[in-house]
């Protein structure tokens, strides 16, 4: 898989390479959606390569491995991938526990001729007991080690760990490369365009509305009513007998497109900022309804009228 954009960060990570250190720490940081992880995972193929080229050659063992970890990460794959490179994340947005720091630290002292690699994404979620466990070993790194710390914002991580890495700052992806990656991926030109202009530098978007498009086309209807001047009741209810069709999870994502747009509107002076503050909290009494078993469809219409006026 290509990572998109980011050429000067790959430039500065080639450099750090090519000082064939005996171990290795980074610390990614940068919004969420702008491909933190599938650089590092892209870095932590070229340290395993068998012919030592930057960023992988693609053709050895280990490469194709790496290649198999992330077509896996990606695309749901259940291939063979790279015991060399161990992921860890946080569990359904909880703290990353000592627990998994341990096996951590267990896995790095494992021998291998080609090294060892340890991916840490959202590395701000370490709970204090974890991050200090990990600093003992960022400050003694076995030999043929690297460590890939990923986070959104540096300041939430000890300071200690952030002062062990080569810290590295990821920008936002340009409009026009989102707009290429877009269309490469069988959206059309015109939605490509809309999606690019809102996505604010990432692919976070893309991400929620990839595995059903129809998604941002219902996001796009209610924001465009939520924008109109006039009461469209019609259209609002057409939009809940849809809505009430889908579960939890798609009315989440929809809702998360239609509050950027309408933050996008409110920006540019299109949308009233006080009415943008009526929808963001007669959006959480929309949650709240949802759980509570009130009808999808009611609910919606509750929140429209009430952010409307009507």
């Amino acid at each position: 898989m290509e990572v998109i954009g980011h050429h000067k960060e790959k430039e500065i990570i080639s450099k750090y390479l090519n000082r064939n250190l005996p171990s290795y720490s980074f610390l990614f940081e940068g919004k969420e959606g702008i491909g933190k992880k599938l650089l590092a995972l892209h870095t932590a193929r070229g340290f395993l390569c068998e012919k030592n080229t930057n960023f992988g050659c693609g053709e050895c063992k280990s490469c194709r491995l790496t290649d198999n970890l992330i077509s896996n990460v990606y695309t749901g794959t259940n291939l063979t991938y790279n015991p060399d490179i161990k992921l860890v994340s946080s569990q359904e947005g909880k703290d990353i526990k000592i627990s998994q720091i341990r096996d951590v630290i267990d896995f790095v002292k494992l021998k291998s001729s080609s090294g060892k690699v340890v991916i840490i994404e959202n590395a701000e979620k370490m709970n204090t007991e974890a991050g200090n466990a990990l600093l003992k070993t960022l400050e003694e790194p076995p030999e043929k080690t690297m460590f890939i710390l990923t986070t959104t914002n540096q300041n939430k991580l000890l300071p200690t760990i952030v002062s062990r890495c080569f810290k590295i700052k990821f920008k936002q992806l340009p409009k026009e490369e989102i707009y290429r990656f877009l269309t490469e991926k069988g959206f059309s030109e015109k939605e490509a365009k809309e999606i690019s202009a809102i996505s604010e530098g990432s692919l976070s978007l893309f991400s929620l509305i990839k595995d059903n498009k129809k998604l941002y086309q219902i996001a796009k209807d209610i924001a465009i009513l939520m924008l109109d001047k006039q009461l469209r009741i019609e259209g609002i209810i057409n939009l809940a007998d849809i809505l009430d069709k889908l579960d939890n999870r798609e009315i989440s994502i929809i809702f998360q497109i239609v509050q950027t747009i309408l933050h996008k509107k409110t920006l540019k002076g299109e949308f009233d900022i006080e009415e943008y503050e009526t929808f963001l909290k007669e959006y959480e009494r929309f949650e709240k309804a949802v759980k509570a078993g009130v009808k999808k469809k009611l609910a919606l219409e509750g929140l429209y009228f009430n952010v409307k006026g009507g």
